[in-house]
């Protein structure tokens, strides 16, 4: 069978009907129970699942308690196993509506479009494609919620702010188990359902298009239900690849632990599957017939002796990993609880004591920081957001630093946002996770280097500023254990 073209949503041409079809199998996939693994329930239901949550108040009967062990709630976050294991629920996916519409009487070449909200060449990008909108929820099976159901997405659109590409700077894959720093793909872990550590493209531009969305998309627990979540994963799936083909160092994991480390799930037949990490590294033979993306060359995944001989570590100062662990230069000694009202920090920046110590290394190896040439693998300074804990869905705040005026944000001294996305589940004890929350982990070098330049840089104080985009819902909460400041 031939690779299979997921194309880009906004590139397809005149009179294409790919759409109308996905529309169609969405809303056969919809009449299936929810205990029929190729229905529009259960596959939703493996990301996750929330009996009380009103998007799956009609659900019907579900699953078995011992099924839904094993096939739900599955979905990997705050891990490396984050792009493998969304690679696969998007390829068994892919298969079911594939054979859904085959089954309905339409093409056998359907495959799965991606959402590239990134594409600054088009103005409409950060916009929902229309037929995700258009109509009404009684007529169109891809608007959210379907008709009856409550409630409808927050956005029909993502901030431009939101979906920069900033992760794809990032060199290395697997982060450190403390997450700092985070990686491409995240820390290392086991598996990781509600995982604490977002790696760099988990946080942006993922977490955020969920959360901009909002709706349905706004929680893990939720989010597979809405039709735009598959063209949404099919953008970050295909991002993997783009990091990859842009070389230097940047490449998969080769430890063993990840490689081999299997999933379960379900083929187009309802017939249980596992595929291997190991198995999805090479798009081009994913489930056998394997697929590529509109405008996206693809190679193979290269071999660790090929990597080392043909120097593919030759990267810039301070890209690679030293083997030393990043220095605290400040962080704060109280939790800070978010509510509707912008909130203001302070961190008292120390120094270890030490020769190489976090204040010594923050004011002369970051660039722009003391004039000087940074020296090799010191020039990266984390701003982390630990032990976030919360109720609700709530909404997304902008981080700033140093602001002259908390009353007038302005880019210059944005640092990013924090999405939250999951934080209800990371905050809740069961028998995989201790309740600890999320991390969120930015690199600000480059806003902490143009600050020192402008003069706006306090070698004693750093003030972080979090403003909420929206006023929180009713029973939404937030708090912080605690902001610190790392430099490596």
């Amino acid at each position: 069978m031939p690779t299979r073209e997921r194309k880009d949503v906004y590139k397809l041409p005149a009179g294409d009907n790919t759409l109308e079809w996905y529309g169609k199998a969405v809303a056969k996939m919809r009449t299936r129970p929810a205990t029929d693994p190729t229905s529009w329930s259960y596959q939703a239901g493996i990301h996750g699942f929330n009996k009380d949550n009103p998007y799956w108040a009609h659900v019907g009967p579900v699953p078995s308690p011992g099924q839904q062990t094993e096939y739900w709630k599955q979905c990997q976050h705050g891990s490396w196993y984050f792009l493998p294991w969304h690679r696969m629920y998007l390829a068994y996916f892919e298969q079911i509506v594939a054979k859904t519409i085959v089954d309905l009487g339409g093409p056998t070449d359907w495959s799965l479009p991606f959402w590239n909200y990134s594409d600054s060449n088009n103005p409409n990008a950060t916009k929902l494609p229309p037929a995700f909108t258009a109509g009404t929820a009684a007529s169109n099976p891809l608007q959210m919620p379907p008709a009856g159901q409550y409630p409808g997405r927050k956005h029909n659109f993502v901030e431009h702010k939101d979906v920069t590409l900033a992760a794809l700077k990032t060199l290395v894959f697997q982060g450190a188990p403390t997450g700092v720093p985070p990686g491409f793909g995240g820390p290392v872990t086991g598996f990781s359902h509600s995982g604490k550590t977002h790696g760099d493209l988990e946080h942006l531009p993922h977490d955020m298009v969920h959360v901009d969305i909002g709706g349905a998309m706004g929680d893990p627990r939720t989010a597979g239900l809405d039709p735009i979540f598959w063209l949404h994963h099919a953008n970050i799936d295909r991002l993997w690849q783009v990091w990859l083909n842009l070389g230097h160092s940047r490449h998969n994991p080769l430890d063993t632990a990840w490689l081999n480390f299997a999933f379960d799930f379900h083929d187009a037949t309802g017939s249980p599957k596992a595929l291997k990490v190991a198995e999805v590294l090479d798009t081009t033979k994913v489930l056998g017939h394997g697929y590529s993306y509109q405008g996206v060359p693809t190679s193979p995944p290269v071999a660790a002796e090929a990597m080392f001989a043909n120097k593919l570590f030759a990267a810039a100062p301070g890209d690679l990993d030293d083997g030393m662990p990043p220095e605290v230069a400040a962080a704060t000694d109280t939790s800070l609880t978010l509510d509707k009202s912008n909130t203001t920090t302070s961190l008292q920046l120390i120094n270890s004591g030490r020769k190489t110590g976090s204040l010594h290394r923050f004011n002369t190896t970051i660039p722009g920081l003391a004039g000087a040439a940074p020296a090799a693998n010191t020039n990266h300074v984390y701003l982390n957001f630990e032990n976030i804990t919360g109720k609700g869905v709530p909404p997304a705040y902008d981080v700033y630093l140093n602001l002259p005026d908390e009353n007038r944000p302005d880019d210059a001294h944005f640092a990013g946002a924090l999405p939250f996305f999951g934080v209800e589940a990371a905050s809740s004890k069961d028998s995989q996770h201790n309740g600890s929350g999320q991390h969120y982990v930015f690199d600000v070098s480059d806003i902490v280097s143009t600050l020192k330049e402008n003069s706006q840089w306090d070698p004693q104080h750093l003030k972080v500023h979090l403003q909420p985009r929206e006023t929180p819902e009713p029973g939404c909460t937030i708090e912080i254990g605690r902001i610190s400041l790392y430099v490596k």
